[in-house]
């Protein structure tokens, strides 16, 4: 679906509108040099900036305006995009799509549970050679074990990130990017230290990889994991990973220095009270009530405080569902500017981010609330 917003003033540009008992034959016959385009209907024309003095003074003229330029904007027309996504709208995301929607020359690896790559809403998004990894089966198959309610995390953060968009079905994600699921969180939702750190370095030696998202926490730290951060980081990959949702201060790796530790904003537009905080705190993004992609075989009931049943999508809460809208925005940017590394990526974020607390950084908010259109304008014109 499209509709035309104000975009901005053509500079460059005048539009002269005469009284409607003035012919403007005469006009147009004396200044027909000058005269870019005549207005279809109305008694008016459009001339450039530069001639507008050679225009003589003319009571006829009823007013002189500068042209105003309209595009159109996109709203996807997944089915329960205007129902529950509200995220999108907090964040200026809708009125980013109108500048980029994502490349799937941007790959962007999950780990976490495995992600149903089966879903209707996802499949399109995976690489049918290369899908990831599962380190829980060793296998090269990241499907999670479908069946069990409680593996459902990885395939949300997946729709999160990149749900088809514009496909009449269910939720739009960020973006449009190509999708890999390491496995290295069990049907429960344990995460070893090694499994992720296997996953984050065998995501870093991905090519196509050039996001990790990282739902997951703890509150201590491990050497194991910061050496695959490190390893991540040498390859110039972007890291984006969830404070935490104890309330307390940011869990591991999320408060490691070279990684984006992402908060939690909750619907009535303050801090989630879950949300955990500190120094390393570096932006928050919508973390309550968001829909998303399950198990497709799996239904929700009530999910998102509405009563009905949903087949495949469900509304969960966390900083989980936080940090991968971060991630979908960081895809977002590079999709603007490729060539960005880490350092640059949370610049843009943390200088467009809209101050919620108090003035400039502060330990419970970050930067603020990503602004997305900010945020991608920042990126067209980063140097």
């Amino acid at each position: 679906m499209i509709f035309l917003i104000l975009s901005q003033i053509i500079q460059d540009e005048f539009i002269i509108r005469f009284k409607d008992n003035f012919s403007k034959e005469r006009f147009v016959k004396k200044y027909k040099s000058i005269i870019k385009k005549e207005i279809y209907g109305l008694s008016a024309v459009v001339i450039k900036a530069k001639d507008i003095n050679k225009i003589e003074k003319n009571s006829n003229i009823a007013y002189i305006q500068n042209a105003v330029n309209y595009r159109i904007t996109f709203i996807p027309n997944d089915s329960f995009f205007r129902k529950y996504q509200w995220n999108a709208y907090v964040t200026y995301l809708d009125k980013a799509w109108d500048i980029t929607k994502g490349s799937q020359t941007i790959g962007i690896a999950i780990i976490d549970q495995g992600v149903d790559y089966q879903h209707p809403d996802l499949f399109a998004q995976f690489d049918p050679l290369n899908k990831g990894y599962d380190f829980i089966d060793n296998d090269n198959d990241p499907l999670p074990n479908k069946n069990i309610t409680t593996e459902i995390h990885g395939t949300h953060v997946a729709g999160i990130i990149s749900a088809t968009m514009n496909n009449f079905i269910g939720v739009a994600g960020v973006g449009n990017f190509r999708l890999y699921s390491y496995r290295a969180c069990d049907t429960i939702g344990n995460c070893s230290d090694y499994n992720v750190s296997s996953a984050i370095i065998m995501a870093s030696k991905n090519p196509n990889v050039k996001v990790l998202n990282l739902s997951l926490g703890s509150t201590v730290g491990s050497n194991t994991i910061k050496e695959a951060i490190d390893t991540a980081i040498k390859y110039n990959k972007i890291l984006v990973v969830a404070a935490g949702n104890d309330g307390g201060l940011v869990n591991y790796p999320a408060a490691y220095d070279s990684v984006i530790a992402v908060g939690a904003w909750d619907t009535t537009s303050q801090k989630a009270s879950f949300s955990s905080w500190g120094k390393e705190l570096d932006i928050m993004a919508p973390g309550v009530w968001i829909i998303s992609t399950i198990n497709s075989n799996l239904q929700a009931t009530n999910s998102c405080g509405m009563n009905e049943i949903l087949k495949g999508y469900a509304c969960l809460t966390g900083t989980s569902m936080a940090t991968p809208f971060i991630s979908g925005v960081v895809g977002l940017i590079l999709s603007i500017n490729p060539n960005l590394n880490f350092i640059q990526v949370r610049d843009i974020l943390c200088s467009t981010a809209e101050d919620v607390n108090l003035p400039g950084f502060d330990e419970k908010t970050g930067c603020g609330l990503v602004n997305v259109y900010k945020a991608i304008k920042k990126a067209q014109q980063y140097q």
